[in-house]
């Protein structure tokens, strides 16, 4: 019986209940989930391997998939595709939107990441570094931290500062979302009942964007008042990648629970034994001062007499 070749993902570990970090692993992963292709994937965090130096590495039948049209390619050619049902109207809006997307959701993703200061020190390279095994901690997420800069900088260098591309960066991908809100409405998925490439590739990018915990994340401030785009993003969360849902909910479960536990301590101030004692050297202070006070107790002083003789 012929057995359909397993196409191949290595990737950034999942982290906040996303399956990956990485957006450019959540639009595979997404991709492969959406069209049901049998897929084995291998959460590496080890990109040393890949000709590019990124994550992820994308093999089937040990073909190398340099990129989202030879994925899409590669799984067109065995009927699997998540665009089944979609007119040609459809296929260029789809087309259209997506374009839309990795022009204004790609730089914003890299600007907060790796480009703003705070972000960058606090959270994106103590987690590459938690990630990564030394000593490709050290030199990957300064290498990444550079090629953004650089991107960054090549796509705007029509704009003098850092802040000036951070306003045009962060109002573009603004606008972006708001259509992205307006488009999706309450249907479940942007074109209609089940997900398409459209949806996996809007996923990989606002995904990261409201979940990471960033220290200074105006983006996912805007973005969780975009209540459509948040119930959708759990949604694939939910459906598709359940066991990463299900292992970050139980981590709040119990984080919370620590909390709670934490917060039902009761200080060494406020326990019985200690009141009791405090309460005692209190009544003791006092009784002494009151005897001092009526003369009960008195403190002779024999320097005096000493002088006499």
């Amino acid at each position: 019986m012929f057995k359909p070749h397993m196409l191949e993902v290595e990737t950034w570990k999942g982290d906040w209940g996303l399956p990956s970090i990485d957006y450019k692993c959540l639009e595979v992963l997404a991709f492969a989930r959406f069209t049901n292709a049998p897929i084995i994937i291998l959460n590496s965090n080890n990109p040393f391997k890949s000709i590019t130096g990124h994550l992820p590495v994308v093999s089937y039948n040990k073909r190398l998939l340099m990129d989202r049209d030879s994925l899409i390619d590669c799984l067109d050619k065995q009927n699997l595709t998540p665009d089944f049902g979609l007119t040609n109207l459809q296929l260029a809006e789809e087309h259209a939107a997506i374009s839309m997307i990795d022009a204004q959701l790609e730089p914003a993703l890299l600007f907060a990441w790796w480009m703003d200061e705070s972000n960058c020190l606090n959270f994106t390279k103590p987690w590459y570094r938690n990630a990564l095994k030394f000593p490709f901690n050290w030199y990957y997420p300064n290498a990444y931290e550079r090629e953004a800069k650089h991107k960054i900088y090549t796509l705007y260098n029509h704009l003098d500062s850092d802040n000036d591309i951070m306003t045009e960066i962060y109002t573009e991908a603004i606008k972006c979302m708001n259509g992205l809100e307006s488009r999706l409405g309450n249907n479940f998925y942007f074109f209609g009942s089940h997900p398409t490439l459209l949806d996996a590739v809007a996923y990989s990018y606002l995904g990261p964007l409201l979940k990471a915990p960033l220290t200074d994340n105006k983006l996912q401030v805007h973005l969780k008042t975009c209540k459509n785009l948040c119930i959708w993003i759990d949604r694939i969360t939910r459906e598709y990648f359940k066991i990463d849902w299900q292992a970050h909910k139980c981590n709040e479960k119990k984080k919370l629970e620590e909390f709670k536990q934490q917060m039902n301590v009761i200080p060494w101030y406020k326990k019985d034994e200690t009141k009791n004692i405090l309460i005692g050297l209190v009544t003791l202070i006092t009784m002494v001062v009151y005897s001092f006070k009526i003369g009960l107790i008195s403190v002779s002083d024999t320097s005096d007499e000493e002088d006499e003789d």
